[in-house]
């Protein structure tokens, strides 16, 4: 009998006969792993329960503590809890995987709904979990996949399979139902063991151990502003009907594109006129305008433009940079695996930062400096004095935190937490990652500012996540305000710079899996032309053109 041997992610190596079953070498290991296998990669490629492996090669393992596993973890819950709520409130009932929210996803339920009837979904997703329902992946015609989602009357999963360009698609049956789900899903419910629900107004948040959480599940905590600036921005689109990707790609062959463009951009604007005039109103008090949020977000171009609305109200805001305060880099702290940690807050020269603005709102001059990051050192070049009109309009990842300028009055303080908050689904069931569209344009940005390979951009990311996690989400609540800026027609525009990118990174990647996710995402997604987006938007940020770069 002819066998194979397997190489594992800690150098273990096993020989197994050929053409042994993925989930034979999960049962044969399972009591070495403290949670569910969900699936595995060989030879570059995602292998699940009832693949074959005939080869002999390295086998890395994925439970829900890894981001591919954890992605599994979630189509597979995101399912269980959709057929749960269905089953205990109606097959009829709408229910809208909306988006990512504090530890977990908000799921409206187009139903009235009570703490009595999320125990009992609970309950039922806990009796299927015991049942160990199988997750069937079914090939058949998009044509016949159409029509039947035509009969249950899901004309959404209908509008974003029309713009499906192959000829066959895979449906998931689970229990009974189907549905398309874009993306691998588990073997079976038993494997969905770690999830809980919240009551949240029209809806119930569904959480479960992120990659972060060491498999805990982590109490929800509410963020009412943040909540509130997603909810504003799903009632927008749901009047313009751009609430997921086939009513955006419907706008685009109705030729209606530029006025999504210029309806996009107007609310933008509005809302941050809207935070300048706030701030004009309390000016004799506020010296103070600090902006952050994750990578990519958009805060750079926020920040100047809302110079620019400061400045059409009367008063002269000064631009700084938390990034021009880095330590020199022989001082840079270094993160656990030696590695220079300019995402923690200890990169930062805090003494001199809250020194020289203390100094500043003192009325003093001041030489701020500039961060050469070719040299790795600060260049004192730049001479400020305020006046009493005059503001400090500050941008960086730590901006909100409370460690700096710990000595200064919080009513000579405005903080403002700007992000991408998407709120638009490929469909009901398939949201959207805010994640997603922050590392599209920091693909696009990196590789036109830097010259960084979208490979480079993919294998830094997940530091990036890292810090974010630790330094910039915990502070979101500081905010005297949230700004969204997700623009409702941005995925066609980045579709037309990120897909080259995508496609020059070769099988053999580390990262070809995950630039392979994201091209099956954007493959619904008509092209939009960037010529009619204004060059002070902040998509210009990323994709070039800016008026600010000039």
């Amino acid at each position: 009998m002819e066998t194979i041997t397997i190489t594992f992610d800690n150098g273990d190596k096993k020989e197994y006969v050929k053409g042994i079953k993925f989930i034979d070498i999960v049962n044969d290991l399972k009591d070495n792993f403290k949670y569910d296998i969900l699936c595995g990669k060989f030879r570059n490629q995602i292998v699940n329960y009832n693949d074959s492996i005939i080869r002999s090669g390295l086998l890395n393992l994925y439970d829900m503590n890894t981001k591919e596993g954890n992605k599994i973890y979630e189509r597979g819950l995101v399912i269980l809890f959709e057929k749960s709520v269905r089953e205990h409130l109606g097959k009829d009932t709408r229910v809208k995987i909306s988006y990512s929210i504090d530890k977990g996803i908000f799921c409206q339920i187009y139903k009235k709904i009570t703490e009595d009837d999320v125990k009992r979904i609970k309950k039922i997703m806990k009796d299927k979990v015991d049942k160990a329902i199988p997750f069937v992946r079914i090939e058949t015609s998009r044509t016949e996949a159409i029509e039947y989602f035509k009969n249950i009357k899901r004309y959404d999963k209908v509008k974003s399979l029309l713009y499906d360009t192959t000829n066959f698609v895979s449906l998931c049956k689970f229990d009974g139902s189907y549905n398309y789900i874009l993306g691998k899903v588990p073997y079976d419910s038993s494997v969905l063991k770690y999830f809980d629900l919240t009551l949240l107004d029209n809806g119930i948040v569904l959480r479960f151990p992120s990659i972060y959480d060491n498999g805990k599940i982590v109490k929800y905590t509410h963020h009412e502003n943040y909540y509130n600036s997603l909810k504003e921005y799903s009632n927008w689109a749901n009047l313009l009907n751009i609430s997921n990707i086939g009513e955006l790609n419907e706008a685009i062959i109705n030729d209606n594109a530029g006025e999504i463009i210029k309806l996009s951009e107007m609310i933008q604007d509005y809302k941050l006129l809207s935070i300048a005039e706030k701030i004009t109103l309390n000016k004799n008090d506020i010296k103070l305008i600090l902006i952050s949020g994750p990578s990519s977000s958009g805060k750079t171009t926020t920040s100047k433009k809302l110079a620019l609305y400061l400045k059409t109200l009367g008063m002269n805001p000064h631009q700084l940079s938390l990034d021009d305060y880095f330590l020199n880099r022989e001082d840079t702290p270094l993160d656990e695996e030696g590695k220079p940690d300019f995402e923690s807050l200890r990169a930062i020269d805090i003494k001199l930062f809250n020194s020289q603005m203390e100094k500043l709102l003192k009325g003093n001059k001041v030489i701020t400096p500039t961060y050469d990051f070719v040299k790795g050192k600060k260049n004192f070049n730049k001479p400020i004095q305020m006046d009493n009109n005059d503001v400090l309009i500050i941008e960086g990842l730590h901006a909100l935190n409370n460690n700096l300028l710990e000595n200064i009055n919080k009513k000579n303080k405005y903080k403002i937490y700007i992000s991408p908050l998407a709120f638009m689904g490929l469909d009901d069931d398939n949201r959207i990652s805010m994640t997603d569209i922050r590392l599209l344009r920091r693909i696009i940005r990196d590789n036109r500012t830097r010259g960084y390979s979208p490979e480079h951009t993919l294998s830094t990311w997940e530091a990036v996540r890292k810090g974010e996690e630790k330094y910039v989400f915990p502070f979101q609540d500081e905010a005297d305000t949230i700004f969204n800026s997700i623009l409702a027609y941005e995925l066609g525009v980045l579709k037309t710079y990120v897909e080259p990118l995508l496609f020059s990174i070769k099988e053999d990647s580390a990262e070809y899996l995950t630039a392979l996710r994201l091209i099956e995402l954007l493959k619904f997604v008509l092209p939009i032309p960037s010529d009619t987006v204004p060059d002070v938007s902040i998509l210009r940020e990323f994709i070039g053109n800016s008026y600010f770069e000039k």
